[in-house]
């Protein structure tokens, strides 16, 4: 592999402190400013562009999973951009954002990919010389033609229950239908919260077209989801994910960790006395993890800002007690979405506390939690719904074992009061 086609990005451009500052959730309004490490991760979608560069077509889908507030969408983002760097006349690049829910609607996905290319045509011709205009815009023509046939096509589609076979129809002859346009671009097709992908004929037919048989259509597909996509993927019709295409996000090392609050207090201008005991002490507290990275950061940025912007060793204890607050909101946040008792997750925190390696089989898990699940609730439908909301994990390598993926969230469990 070229090492050198598709390296990372550029940094996103910093926002104003102040803006930054009241950005609470930037995985919604863009590139994380501050995006460090991941480079093993990056490598895979490295691997994959750089296959389709060189001609390979289908089967070349990569799934990136973990719990909520391990950097999943930071690191598409960043995949995304990379894309869309690579663009130009000559060869064209489109990163295609679909919706999990969209692709229960063979037309809407390619209506979807079509729109990103006629996009990504009207910004090359903003930047093409006269000279090259009316080459351009007939392809854009082209592509707008493509689009309401696509859209007609998607009308009949949604609007009527179909038979197996009749999906299978429509998704292929949609794909073949559009292939003639499509085949000039190189398409990244990127879909986040693909756990919620739904389980029906139409999606599995719809996979097999982004995974396997993309009709020469030079195309791959990167899911982004929760640290059960690749099994609910599987479940929906995804065929033999290639195993070094499957990756589980887990904490940052120490070193990106540091690095990532460094950078903001060099962007920000943040200095004083014991400028390293801060940075220190924040990675400390953040435990490496993406989500808390930015909450401590986010604590330093407000509380420096606060007291002029410059450091001293008495604003350090008011930052930590900021940022274990704002960790213990993300957790309180968490719990507010799960479906039993705290008594229960408290209990199997304590447990997995006493175990050597701090995971459970699922076995031991279906045990511990069989005589406290209340209101009918399955064993399955509690799994599902702790891996969804971020208590439990499923160890990376080590299939049907579980663990707290963030070691302070362990500690906040066992230390809630029992009713």
């Amino acid at each position: 592999m070229n090492q050198k086609f598709f390296p990372k990005p550029p940094p996103a451009d910093p926002l104003p402190l102040e803006v930054w500052l009241r950005d609470t959730d930037r995985a919604e309004v863009g590139r994380e400013p501050f995006f460090k490490g991941r480079d093993s991760e990056y490598r895979i979608f490295q691997n994959a562009v750089s296959n389709l560069k060189a001609g390979r077509v289908g089967g070349g889908t990569m799934i990136f999973q973990g719990a909520p507030g391990a950097g999943k969408t930071a690191l598409m983002m960043e995949c995304m951009e990379a894309v869309r760097q690579h663009s130009t006349l000559d060869e064209p690049w489109v990163a295609v954002s679909v919706n999990p829910g969209s692709l229960e609607f063979p037309g809407t996905v390619v209506s979807t990919i079509v729109t990103a290319i006629n996009t990504e045509n009207n910004r090359l011709l903003e930047h093409l010389p006269d000279t090259r205009t009316r080459w351009l815009k007939k392809v854009l023509n082209e592509g707008e033609k493509l689009l309401h046939e696509m859209t007609s096509w998607n009308i009949s589609v949604e609007g009527i229950s179909l038979s197996k076979k009749e999906h299978a129809a429509s998704a292929q002859q949609l794909f073949i239908h559009a292939s003639s346009f499509l085949k000039n671009y190189h398409i990244v097709v990127f879909v986040d919260e693909a756990q919620n992908t739904p389980n029906t004929f139409s999606v599995r037919d719809v996979l097999d077209c982004l995974h396997r048989d993309t009709q020469g259509i030079p195309l791959i597909t990167a899911f982004f989801g929760l640290s059960d996509t690749e099994s609910m993927l599987v479940k929906r019709g995804l065929s033999r994910p290639a195993r070094r295409r499957v990756f589980s996000l887990e904490m940052l090392s120490e070193d990106d960790a540091k690095c990532a609050i460094q950078s903001v207090f060099d962007v920000y201008g943040f200095n004083g006395s014991g400028h390293e005991d801060w940075i220190d002490a924040l990675a400390g507290l953040s435990q490496n993890w993406p989500q808390h990275i930015s909450s401590v950061s986010f604590a330093a940025g407000q509380v420096i800002r606060d007291h002029g912007g410059k450091l001293n060793r008495g604003l350090l204890s008011k930052v930590l007690h900021l940022g274990q607050e704002m960790k213990e909101e993300y957790y309180a946040s968490r719990l507010r979405a799960c479906t039993q008792d705290l008594s229960v997750y408290k209990r199997i925190a304590i447990a997995l506390n006493e175990q050597t390696d701090g995971t459970l089989s699922r076995s031991k898990l279906r045990r511990l939690t069989a005589p406290l699940l209340q209101n009918s609730t399955t064993f399955d439908d509690f799994l599902s719904n702790a891996l969804h909301v971020g208590i439990l994990e499923e160890k990376p390598k080590v299939p049907q074992y579980f663990r707290i993926p963030i070691p302070s969230f362990g500690d906040y469990l066992r230390a809630l009061l029992d009713d």
